[in-house]
């Protein structure tokens, strides 16, 4: 999940004006929602990628998350939500209904269950490799430094200065 807010941020921090038009939540929930996070800016993002932690402690249900996001609409607080980005290992109850937005649910290959996510859904599979070579700034690109960290070969705390670009 934070490997996918940091590129989201990289993303985003590219399109200056991007957060002039969106409002992100971020919704965690296991068999019910425990956090929501509006993030309409950069820096909010930014301080709310430092600050992250995953919350809930398994026993999924999808469905409280969709009714949550459901009432979002409904009180015109998500109003123009076009899609909903869900990750997931697969293991959980779906709802039946499909929502009024596209739904993704995003797994990480040979990390997951699937065979229940629900026809009405997109299933997108990241490899668990794609996530690992992500490094700020990048965009994606494995980098001699990645590959030297990967093997050991340089110390944690250097790569820490060198992501944050101190």
């Amino acid at each position: 999940m934070r490997r996918f807010l940091e590129e989201t941020y990289d993303v985003l921090s590219e399109t200056e004006s991007y957060f002039k038009k969106v409002h992100l939540h971020i919704i965690q929930c296991d068999d019910a929602v425990q956090s929501d996070v509006l993030v309409t800016s950069q820096e909010e993002l930014k301080a709310y990628m430092d600050d992250f932690q995953i919350r809930g402690s398994g026993g999924t249900d999808f469905r409280p998350a969709f009714e949550y996001v459901n009432g979002l609409k409904k009180s015109r607080q998500a109003a123009s939500l076009k899609g909903l980005i869900y990750f997931t290992d697969g293991k959980g109850i779906y709802p039946v209904q499909a929502p009024s937005y596209d739904t993704a649910f995003v797994f990480i290959e040979n990390m997951f269950s699937d065979e229940s996510v629900p026809p009405w859904a997109m299933k997108v599979v990241l490899e668990e490799e794609q996530l690992m070579e992500y490094r700020p700034g990048s965009r994606n690109r494995d980098t001699e430094a990645d590959r030297n960290r990967r093997n050991g070969e340089m110390p944690a705390d250097q790569d820490s200065r060198n992501r944050h670009g101190q």
